[in-house]
């Protein structure tokens, strides 16, 4: 053992040399005194094991601390994607909506200028156009009304004008099974408009069926048991027709006239629980309806007894 360098001396070099940083003359003094002091070289080796360890655990800290920082940076990326992707979506639903999709059109803002009803296979065409330079129409639709039997309203939409885009401002769409229906032009808040009317376009029609059902039930008296029209077309075993509601005018030289298609009296109605249907097509086929029971028959015996 090296006399010269006592164990307080050599412990106190050994961090220098694990670190490899004595001068050459320490470390060779340092070796030569561990491969004779078994106590010495037990500290050497715990001082080395106990620094391996510190370093792996710096390491691990450093890995974990690197990994944490990847999964912050990718949850990052992640919501920035989403955030990108959503505002891509809104932007995106914004100018189809503008653009392309369009908005539903007031009544006021679609003009339309050729209306005809083909008798032969019942449909209905309407042309048009929009009275804003600034938009195109987009598309134009029909659908029947929730509300209301045998009505349809016509949807115009509008888009606004991208620039150097050519324009659409007219349209034509045709309506299928018009017969004894109207059409409306509709906005949003149906601020509608009616185009076309199969019973204002078949008045003659109409009168003539008036004319029959009062020359076939003498029961019925002209001056005084009004004939209302109930809009659509009613089929009974298949054949087409129309009805009828029946109300007589009471009071003292009491009275009724029409005024634009309504029925006006200076006396009061009294409805009758009954209604006529008459076929459309000649030899004309005279119903009563009965109001009360849902039922259709030739049994007249229902006016005479109201």
């Amino acid at each position: 053992m090296n006399e010269n360098y006592p164990c307080d001396i050599i412990q106190d070099l050994l961090p220098g040399y694990i670190d490899e940083i004595l001068s050459e003359t320490g470390t060779r003094v340092v070796k030569e005194h561990l491969e004779e002091c078994e106590k010495c070289n037990h500290v050497y080796l715990e001082m080395k094991e106990g620094l391996n360890s510190e370093e792996e655990l710096n390491e691990t800290l450093a890995l974990d601390g690197f990994k944490k920082v990847q999964q912050h940076t990718k949850k990052l990326k992640i919501t920035i994607g989403i955030f990108a992707g959503l505002l891509t979506l809104l932007l995106l639903s914004i100018f189809l909506k503008v653009f392309v999709i369009g908005e539903l059109l007031s009544s006021h803002e679609v003009n339309a200028t050729d209306i005809s009803y083909d008798e032969k296979t019942e449909s209905l065409t309407i042309s048009g156009t929009i009275n804003l330079s600034s938009y195109h129409i987009s598309r134009v639709v029909w659908e029947e009304s929730k509300e209301e039997a045998d009505v349809i309203h016509v949807l115009v939409y509008g888009a606004e004008n991208l620039p150097f885009q050519q324009k659409k401002t007219d349209f034509t769409i045709s309506i299928p099974n018009m017969k004894g229906k109207t059409a409306y032009l509709a906005s949003p808040e149906y601020d509608r408009l009616e185009v076309y009317s199969w019973e204002n376009d078949h008045y003659q029609k109409l009168a003539e069926l008036e004319d029959e059902i009062y020359s076939r039930l003498p029961e019925l008296d002209k001056d005084k048991d009004a004939l209302s029209y109930i809009s659509g077309i009613e089929y009974v075993n298949g054949i087409e027709g129309i009805c009828y509601y029946v109300d007589t005018v009471v009071g003292e030289n009491a009275s009724y006239w029409r005024f634009n298609n309504q029925l006006i009296t200076d006396g009061d109605f009294e409805p009758q629980n009954f209604a006529v249907w008459i076929s459309l097509d000649k030899p004309y086929k005279i119903l009563i309806y009965n109001l009360e029971t849902g039922e259709y028959t030739e049994d007249y015996s229902i006016i005479r007894n109201n």
